[in-house]
């Protein structure tokens, strides 16, 4: 009796133990299958908005989670910022200047850009003067909207638009339209602040709203 007693509870322990073993491992996969869920449909947002005529000046390093946007995206870092490689404001005609001897002097060209364009900020911009003065013209002169993530990348392009901000710290964010003024926390802070796939989830209506706000300036 003793014998099938102990039989019975050392039973009961294994099939104790094998249906947690199974709950465990049911539980991990359905928080896979969220997870891929989520990417799954952040990706659909991003090819969505990747696949309209938009530019995307990315000044940083875009985040991982944002591979189905780099199609759009151009990389620039900050010390490389320049008139060069932002949106800054063109000549509205193509115009030509000559010497007194006839040679061609000077020559203006109208540049032409795609019908939504974005400036976006990200980790800790050092900026040299000639990336500065392009980040202004584009941002005053040419109307294209900025969005700067991160306390780091607010207060450089606070500091070149010659703005106060109000929010500081972990998690903030600042963002600038002609037109449309300034707007702080545009990204969610907690998103912000988590980074990964919260944040990445925050950009595609960023953009969104990036898209709506710009006025092409003439």
């Amino acid at each position: 009796m003793r014998r099938s007693t102990g039989d019975l509870v050392v039973l009961i322990i294994i099939f104790a133990v094998f249906f947690i073993f199974i709950a465990i491992l049911f539980g991990s996969n359905k928080k896979h299958e969220a997870v891929v869920n989520r990417a799954e449909v952040l990706d659909a947002r991003l090819d969505m908005v990747a696949d309209t005529d938009l530019v995307i000046y990315w000044i940083g390093e875009p985040y991982k989670e944002l591979e189905h946007l780099m199609p759009a995206v151009n990389v620039i870092q900050a010390g490389d910022a320049s008139a060069e490689n932002l949106p800054i404001r063109g000549a509205l005609f193509h115009t030509r200047k000559y010497d007194n001897e006839g040679n061609l002097s000077e020559e203006n060209i109208p540049i032409e850009y795609p019908k939504h364009i974005l400036i976006i900020i990200s980790g800790n911009p050092e900026f040299t003067d000639a990336g500065k003065a392009a980040l202004l013209d584009a941002a005053s002169q040419n109307g294209v909207p900025v969005l700067a993530i991160g306390d780091a990348a607010s207060e450089a392009l606070a500091e070149v638009l010659s703005y106060h901000r109000f929010h500081k710290g972990p998690g903030s964010s600042l963002y600038y339209c002609l037109g449309k003024g300034y707007m702080e926390n545009v990204i969610p802070v907690e998103a912000a602040k988590a980074g990964g796939m919260d944040l990445a989830e925050a950009i595609p209506d960023a953009v969104l709203k990036a898209e709506a706000d710009y006025v092409p300036q003439k």
